[in-house]
């Protein structure tokens, strides 16, 4: 699968260090902006392997933080979301097979590659706006090379708990990206050929910090 417009999209460029893992609470007891400080918390709180190797600590830490993430992150939602209609399509053993992959990935591409990307970046929270069930953070973050960069994060209240299911980086919705880019390769070739290429990715990029 090709990468989405710049490299840092596919790997969420909305997941900037904030601090220590150890101080996040339970995402229910969260507001949306407090939540999203405890997802960039969790991803950028992943090491990176050092000549190939994590120590037992790391790869327990690695571990509770992608735990983490996932939690914060509505996958299912995000999963239907990327396959647009060719969702409904799919059957429930299907289904479950695509969340499961796209969990993979974001654990053993995507978190990775963005603790490493930003790691010596800042973020600003500039807005949280809550309407019913739904709210939006605004943030910013400058990088030496890009310049400003707005980062959005979409949640939903399911259940009293909080959710990302979107990511908007410059106005470029990361779910719609990705949508784009999977309903283009099903129409081409097939959802067989989608699987496939989701597959390739895991090989050809898996992190070293998950070894």
């Amino acid at each position: 699968m090709r990468l989405p417009l710049r490299p840092w999209v596919y790997g969420f460029a909305c997941f900037i260090l904030w601090g220590a893992l150890s101080t996040a609470a339970n995402p229910e007891e969260q507001t949306p902006a407090h939540l999203v400080r405890h997802l960039v918390q969790a991803i950028g709180s992943i090491k990176a392997a050092e000549n190939g190797k994590l120590s037992e600590a790391a790869r327990a830490n690695n571990t509770t933080a992608t735990s983490t993430a996932n939690a914060i992150l509505d996958i299912p939602e995000v999963s239907q979301r990327v396959l647009g209609r060719h969702w409904a399509e799919r059957t429930p053993a299907e289904q479950q097979e695509f969340v499961a992959l796209l969990t993979e990935l974001f654990a053993k591409v995507a978190y990775p590659k963005s603790a490493e990307f930003f790691s010596d970046l800042n973020i600003q929270v500039t807005n949280e706006r809550v309407t019913g069930q739904r709210a939006v953070v605004k943030t910013t973050v400058t990088d030496p090379k890009e310049g400003l960069i707005t980062v959005d994060y979409h949640l939903n209240k399911d259940n009293g708990s909080w959710h990302v299911r979107d990511i908007v980086l410059d106005d470029v919705s990361l779910a719609l990206n990705l949508r784009s880019q999977m309903n283009k390769i099903i129409a081409e070739h097939s959802y067989a050929e989608l699987l496939r290429r989701m597959r390739e990715k895991l090989t050809e990029e898996a992190s070293p910090s998950q070894k």
